[in-house]
């Protein structure tokens, strides 16, 4: 992790371990007597939720320190905050405590651990296709950054639960919408590629007539004629890509990342472009930013499949490459807010 990430890391860690003293200490009333508690207390008298509380405050501050000293760390916070009860008579100080903290915070690391795997295969792992030396050099950048990978996975996990509440009225009045101005589904469920070359159906509101994909290129030009009316503002607001929060949840995609192609683009792939299978496909990028008038560039063209891929995709993916080497969490942010910009109308610099 760079400097800057490892920065941000640190803020997070310090503002947590604040929640965790203003819950444990403050606003606590003072006792008239210091009170000591044995080991197996808390047990013996069936305090569950007190036991239960006490774990799972401190799984969050095992995920974030995300290696073993996260043990010791955990541990001494833990004989702390019971040496500053006992001290100043400011409740019980149990011996539970401590024990149970520290379980937590283990299995925060656990957790931590398990994401890490799964965010990145081992190169021994990875699919044929990908264990060559053009992606070779990106898998260890990428190897050595499991904790960014992780951190940008738990974001993208409770940011979306958080956008899917929220937008769940909007995306139902999109759907009214669409259902009025034209036949057929509401979402348009298109095979894509995503991590290690597996495929997975994308959510997306449908933005064109019935069965276009049958009627024309995979991708689309500005003048398409198989846009609908409804379509045409989704697309301009990218309003039709509400949907794939749904995807980002089940771990399909992500907020930031490479877009995901259909499978005949990326069967064209060089081998160096198959680097961008290494992490989920994303929602939005600097790529995206940057072509966010992709459709104008292929407009007049005779063959757009190929105009696309011999012009359109090597300029992306200069891009996407670059986003790959230069993966950090705060630019994840930036480019998200830059994605705003762009859909208001804003040039990128």
């Amino acid at each position: 992790m760079n400097a800057r990430g490892e920065v941000s890391k640190n803020i997070v860690l310090f503002l947590y371990i604040m929640f965790i003293l203003s819950v444990t200490l403050a606003g606590r009333a003072k006792l008239d007597r210091r009170i000591f508690e044995p080991l197996f207390w808390e047990l013996k008298n069936r305090m569950w939720s007190d036991i239960l509380l006490n774990i799972v405050l401190f799984v969050p501050l095992g995920f974030f320190i995300g290696c073993w000293k996260g043990i010791f760390i955990g541990t001494f916070l833990s004989c702390g905050i019971e040496a500053a009860q006992y001290y100043f008579c400011l409740g019980y100080c149990e011996l539970d405590d401590v024990l149970h903290n520290t379980i937590g915070t283990g299995i925060g690391i656990l957790a931590w651990v398990a994401v890490g795997t799964a965010v990145l295969k081992k190169w021994e792992e990875l699919p044929d296709f990908m264990r060559v030396d053009d992606v070779r050099s990106y898998w260890e950048i990428l190897d050595k950054k499991r904790g960014q990978l992780v951190f940008k996975r738990a974001f993208d996990l409770i940011f979306s639960v958080i956008l899917l509440a929220l937008l769940a009225v909007p995306m139902a009045v999109i759907a009214v919408l669409i259902k009025r101005d034209s036949e057929g589904p509401v979402f348009y469920r298109q095979e894509r590629v995503t991590t290690y070359g597996r495929r997975f159906r994308i959510h997306k509101f449908r933005t064109m007539v019935s069965n276009a994909d049958k009627i024309g290129a995979a991708v689309t030009a500005g003048n398409d004629s198989r846009i609908t009316k409804v379509g045409a503002i989704l697309r301009r607001f990218r309003l039709d890509e509400l949907p794939q929060v749904i995807d980002v949840i089940k771990g399909d995609m992500s907020f930031v990342g490479t877009r995901p192609e259909v499978v005949k683009y990326v069967e064209q792939y060089k081998p160096e472009y198959n680097a961008t299978l290494l992490m989920p496909a994303g929602i939005t990028s600097e790529a995206s930013i940057r072509y966010k008038d992709e459709g104008k560039l292929l407009d007049g063209a005779e063959d757009v499949d190929k105009v696309y891929v011999e012009e359109v995709l090597p300029g992306k993916m200069v891009w996407n490459l670059k986003f790959i080497r230069q993966l950090q969490f705060s630019r994840d942010i930036s480019t998200m807010f830059g994605t705003v910009s762009a859909v208001l109308g804003k040039d990128c610099e």
